[in-house]
């Protein structure tokens, strides 16, 4: 019997966890000073096998996803564009109140549809075959981001996040692409599908090269996000 109550209390702890990371509430931040009226839902990766999806090293795609959506969030960073250090050019700083998932990918999709967000932006990193970490050839890599097929407007917030983190990332193949399609992906990605924002999916470098990965995990570059969404967006205030 104490055998039998040892597993019946695995169990039930089991049962908990996993209906604990499908309820785990999401991270929301508000805006430092007035609310410009703007949603963002950022949605990091939460692939099962981060880690073993070619990242050089010890390097994790789920982890770079989260911290970067959590910089472009909050980072302070010494702005190139505006020249100056002011820390209110991240996406508090812009005005937005912002969303960061924490949960599954179902999780996701019902908490930006229910949360109203206006924008939903999936944050990854990428890779490709026939590379290793040591290559050195930045044609064959670069910012991606996917838009819905038709979509318009996600047609133009994926043009947007890619001229602002483009020309910074050090691969130099940046592109747009459209989904369900080539030469994305050939799946149908649900957070495009079957969110109601505005949606644009961030893929925003390659990590199987040691380039890639040392830029994604330098967080510099995630306020341009936000420089992104103010200019689709036509700088709210």
């Amino acid at each position: 019997m104490r055998f039998a109550h040892y597993w019946i209390g695995i169990a039930i702890l089991s049962i908990m966890f996993l209906l604990g990371r499908e309820a785990r509430a999401d991270e929301i931040y508000n805006p430092y000073n007035s609310w410009n009226g703007y949603k963002v839902y950022l949605s990091p990766a939460r692939h099962p096998d981060a880690g073993n999806r070619g990242e050089c090293g010890n390097n994790n795609e789920n982890n770079m996803a989260y911290n970067s959506s959590w910089h472009a969030t909050n980072g302070w960073f010494h702005n190139d564009v505006y020249n100056d250090t002011s820390p209110y050019r991240n996406l508090r700083g812009r005005g937005y109140q912002v969303r960061i998932s924490t949960g599954t990918l179902q999780s996701a999709i019902n908490n930006s549809n229910a949360w109203g967000a206006n924008l939903h932006i999936p944050v990854h990193s990428n890779a490709n075959a026939n590379t290793d970490c040591n290559t050195t050839n930045s044609s064959v890599f670069g910012t991606v981001v996917i838009y819905r097929d038709g979509n318009a407007n996600g047609q133009r917030l994926a043009n947007d996040l890619k001229d602002r983190l483009g020309p910074r990332s050090p691969g130099t193949n940046d592109y747009i692409c459209h989904n369900p399609g080539h030469p994305c992906t050939q799946i149908d990605l649900g957070e495009l599908r079957l969110i109601n924002a505005i949606a644009a999916y961030q893929e925003s470098e390659f990590h199987n090269w040691w380039t890639g990965v040392n830029w994604i995990n330098d967080y510099s570059w995630p306020w341009r996000m936000g420089w992104a969404i103010d200019q689709f967006l036509g700088y709210p205030r």
